[in-house]
């Protein structure tokens, strides 16, 4: 509902008028950002990491609904920063919380710039497109312009913390760039369309498609008409589309049941697809096998 009134641009109440619901709403996703952050720091990493191990050398991309960092902070050091969008500056830990901060000429926009260029050690581009956004995206509304946190243990930046943006000529705050699972999805952002159009242009030339844990909700309508122009695209028919799903438990009808409701989904869409219910774990181990 609070994106619905935002997209309107107008509230009926004197309470809650137009700006104090974009104040409510930046405040639940301050929350969830810092609820995001609570729980990464209890996840083990090992599985991300082997899974970027099996497919860093093969020609592919990932496509993620996700908001987390641990695909990011897996690939950091196999590939290079590719988020299908050009951003403006790499923010690391020596940012200060300060408008009127002064760059140098070894840091912050010149270096950033130098730092998207391919460096020696990191031959590999895997494309990691966050379509719905990532924790680590800053967008200064005032710039039109994002930029990105650098990953790691404890040093990434979020809009939670409420920084001003990193252009010394700025005194904006950061807003948050992320698609909230909502009927209204708002994907007017220029950064977050750039990465839409890389995604597109990625399933219509790849060969082979691999969904990992996404169900095809109804309300991501958008994501379904990603898939089918990308579909009515193609000149040739993906060769394998596989679909992994998370192993029900014993004796569970209600998951079973889900897991039968999302293989058909897939082959309403698909026609011919390959569905394992197995898990990301023994799917990533199976990797190593093939």
């Amino acid at each position: 509902m609070l994106d619905y009134v935002i997209q309107r641009g107008w509230s009926r109440s004197s309470e809650f008028n137009l700006e104090r619901i974009k104040l409510l709403k930046k405040a639940l996703l301050h929350l969830v950002i810092k609820e995001f952050q609570k729980r990464l720091e209890a996840v083990d990493g090992s599985v991300y990491r082997k899974f970027i191990d099996e497919i860093v050398t093969l020609d592919c991309s990932i496509i993620t609904t996700n908001y987390d960092i641990m695909l990011d902070e897996a690939l950091a050091k196999k590939s290079r920063r590719n988020y299908g969008a050009k951003f403006r500056a790499l923010i690391e830990t020596r940012y200060e919380n300060d408008p009127t901060y002064e760059l140098d000429s070894d840091s912050g926009l010149k270096r950033a710039q130098k730092y998207l260029g391919e460096a020696p050690s990191k031959r590999h581009n895997v494309p990691l497109l966050k379509i719905h956004g990532s924790l680590n995206w800053l967008h200064c509304p005032k710039c039109d312009e994002v930029d990105v946190s650098a990953v790691g243990k404890g040093s990434v930046r979020t809009v939670a913390e409420n920084y001003y943006c990193y252009n010394q000529f700025c005194t904006q705050r950061y807003d948050s760039l992320l698609i909230t699972p909502t009927m209204y999805k708002d994907y007017n952002n220029r950064f977050i369309r750039e990465v839409w159009e890389f995604a597109e242009d990625e399933l219509i030339s790849a060969e082979k498609l691999v969904f990992v844990g996404y169900a095809l909700k109804d309300e991501d309508y958008q994501i379904r008409c990603l898939l089918m122009n990308a579909m009515l695209a193609k000149k040739k028919p993906y060769k394998n589309v596989l679909v992994v799903e998370k192993e029900p438990s014993p004796s569970d009808s209600a998951e079973e049941s889900r897991l039968r409701e999302i293989e058909t989904k897939y082959r309403n869409l698909f026609g011919t697809i390959d569905f394992k219910p197995i898990g990301f774990q023994k799917y990533v181990e199976s990797l190593s096998r093939t």
